[in-house]
C-alpha cells in the first residue's frame, strides 16, 4: 500500500517537468472532501481509451470516496491539468461490468489484478473476487486548465 512519503514523490514528479519519465499512465486527482471542504491530492494510475479515463481503486482506500455522485474534480495527467466529472462503479454488477470492459481494452493488466483470460475472457471468480476489493473510477475531461499552476 502505498506511504505519505511515496505518495509525497510520485505528486512532486507528476506535477513537474519531469512527468515524462512516469509515463502517460500516472496522474495525481485533486479532489475537495466532502464533510472537511479541504482539497486531497492522490497519485493514481490511469488508462486512457479515447477522451475516457479510467483509475481503479482498493474499496479500502479512501480517496475515491470524494467523487461519488459524479462530483468534480481536478486531474493532472501528461503535464497538463483538466477538470473532469467523475462516475464510481462501486456495486457489484457494476464493477464486474466494469472490469470486463477494462479488460477487454487493457488485457496486459489482467496479471496485474490477477485475473486469468480464456479466449480474452475473463474468468468469473476472478470478476467477483475483483468486485469485493475493487472500485472502478470512471472521468470525463471537462475542459483543460491551462493557466492554472499544479494542485
Amino acid at each position: 500500500m502505498p506511504g505519505k512519503i511515496s505518495n509525497f514523490f510520485m505528486k512532486a514528479i507528476i506535477n513537474s517537468p519531469l512527468h515524462p519519465l512516469l509515463g502517460n499512465a500516472f496522474g495525481v486527482i485533486t479532489v475537495e472532501g466532502c464533510r472537511t471542504g479541504k482539497l486531497y491530492s492522490t497519485p493514481i494510475n490511469i488508462t486512457r481509451n479515447g477522451d475516457d479515463l479510467t483509475a481503479v481503486s482498493l474499496k479500502s482506500r479512501t480517496w475515491w470516496r470524494n467523487l461519488r455522485g459524479g462530483r468534480q474534480a481536478q486531474l493532472r495527467l501528461a503535464g497538463r491539468q483538466f477538470a473532469v466529472s467523475s462516475e464510481v462503479l462501486e456495486s457489484r454488477e457494476a464493477v464486474i461490468e466494469g472490469f470486463r470492459q477494462y479488460l477487454k481494452l487493457n488485457s496486459g493488466y489482467a496479471k496485474y489484478y490477477g485475473v486469468h483470460l480464456t479466449d480474452e475472457q475473463p474468468a468469473a471468480e476472478d470478476l467477483e473476487r475483483l468486485a469485493s476489493e475493487r472500485v472502478i473510477i470512471r472521468f470525463r475531461r471537462s475542459q483543460a486548465i491551462t493557466s492554472q499552476p499544479p494542485l
